[in-house]
């Protein structure tokens, strides 16, 4: 690996940490709003949030440049630009993990504690947020790998430019031309380790919620 490859290496995992601390509160917030109400508009606002699931990545990334465009944000073509392109292809993953996690709670727990005049926000600290933790954490590893494998939101937003945006992605995609047959090999175990890893972490933690769900009282 060049100087070059380790710079996509940290620049990954820095996209990924900061998208990580910038979507955190939006995923959480929104994953427990999700699994907690019954309006009407649930269906329409989890629809849109679940919109870059199954919107190409090409096409998110040509949004979010429109977006900066119109609102006149200079972060194009910067690693901040990659930070958001990543963070929103990967903030459906996080938010339906909240959001499963949630609903497994037992609602009498919170009935009980608003009957008892405790504050929506003390029911959040105190019942919700202890007991979906797993679900959290789960859905930000989760989070985290999609940010830092992210390609094609990230290629349009941020580009392609060795030692300044290329990340571990692009640094492959361009290898692929590369005279080297072997040149890909060292990134592509990178990307497989950090896959390995948050899969394993998830189910992990996938475990300790349905086991919560199953002890739940009758």
């Amino acid at each position: 690996m060049n100087a070059n490859d380790w710079f996509a290496v940290s620049l990954s995992f820095r996209v990924a940490i900061v998208a990580t601390l910038v979507f955190l509160p939006f995923c959480v917030l929104a994953g427990v709003w999700l699994g907690r109400t019954r309006r009407a508009a649930r269906g329409l606002v989890q629809g849109v949030l679940m919109t870059p699931l199954v919107l190409p990545p090409v096409v998110a990334g040509l949004l979010l440049m429109r977006l900066f465009q119109w609102t006149g944000l200079p972060i194009a073509f910067t690693w901040i630009g990659a930070v958001f392109a990543a963070g929103v292809v990967a903030a459906p993953l996080w938010i339906r993990t909240v959001r499963a996690s949630v609903e497994s709670i037992d609602p009498r727990l919170s009935i009980a504690a608003e009957s008892l005049g405790a504050s929506r926000w003390r029911r959040f600290r105190t019942i919700t947020l202890p007991l979906s933790w797993k679900g959290v954490v789960g859905g930000g590893v989760l989070f985290a790998a999609r940010a830092l494998g992210e390609f094609g939101a990230v290629m349009v937003v941020a580009g392609n430019t060795p030692g300044r945006t290329q990340t571990i992605p692009m640094a492959i995609y361009s290898k692929l031309q590369s005279p080297e047959p072997g040149a890909i090999w060292p990134l592509t175990l990178v990307s497989l380790m950090i896959a390995l890893v948050a899969i394993l972490v998830g189910e992990w933690l996938a475990r300790g919620t349905a086991g919560r769900r199953r002890v739940q009282p009758a």
